[in-house]
């Protein structure tokens, strides 16, 4: 992977979007957390990509397109909450960069997800494959309420997913290693099969394309 990926960012103009008082804004056009190792805790922290209106108080999350660069773990992760042609072209230029992990996110949650796998060594396709088994053991559950999201998430020694239901709010489920080995081994060609060295869009539909494809 290359070194030439420095952290970049423009100033731009933004009027809040409650009272409309102008503030002026860094927006980073690339991420390199080898370079500022700072950035990485910013962005799991819900710092970086964060507005804040002193005039009203308003604080909200602000989403841009955005190159995360981790050189040591060899990871590119490109953030873009809307595709475009100038966000495919410059995709296209950063997939001729061969070798390492490249994923493509639309939303900061899913950019935090990516970062906490890659730092507990983890493999986030066969996390994909994991949540679908957690919402299939989860289906009385869901008879009367809607899952909106799970996540992947850790503290020191723990391995978990968070749910975030309609009604009943959050819950955890534990992750086990042991687990992780079993789906990593039984998916393991067809995980194989569905992916690039390009950048790729990692998430349950791509994992239900794997675990329920026709044998």
């Amino acid at each position: 992977m290359s070194e030439n990926y420095r952290t970049e960012y423009i100033m731009d103009e933004l009027a809040c979007p409650k009272c409309g008082h102008k503030h002026i804004l860094k927006k980073y056009g690339t991420v390199n957390v080898t370079e500022k190792k700072k950035m990485k805790e910013k962005i799991l922290k819900n710092e970086l990509f964060a507005f804040r209106c002193e005039e009203c108080g308003l604080h909200a999350p602000l989403t841009y397109d955005c190159l995360y660069v981790d050189h040591k773990k060899k990871l590119m992760i490109y953030l873009a909450p809307v595709m475009t042609g100038e966000v495919q072209e410059r995709l296209d230029s950063l997939g001729a960069v061969k070798g390492g992990t490249k994923r493509l996110v639309d939303n900061i949650n899913d950019l935090k997800e990516k970062i906490m796998i890659a730092d507990n060594h983890l493999d986030d396709r066969v996390i994909e494959l994991l949540k679908i088994m957690v919402i299939n053991q989860i289906k009385e559950e869901m008879k009367d309420d809607n899952l909106v999201d799970i996540l992947f998430d850790y503290s020191p020694g723990n391995l978990w997913f968070i749910l975030f239901f309609e009604k009943k709010g959050m819950g955890r489920i534990p992750l086990s290693l042991e687990n992780y080995r079993q789906i990593e081994r039984q998916y393991r060609m067809g995980i194989l099969d569905f992916s690039r060295d390009d950048f790729m869009k990692v998430d349950l539909e791509w994992a239900g394309r794997i675990m329920f494809r026709p044998n």
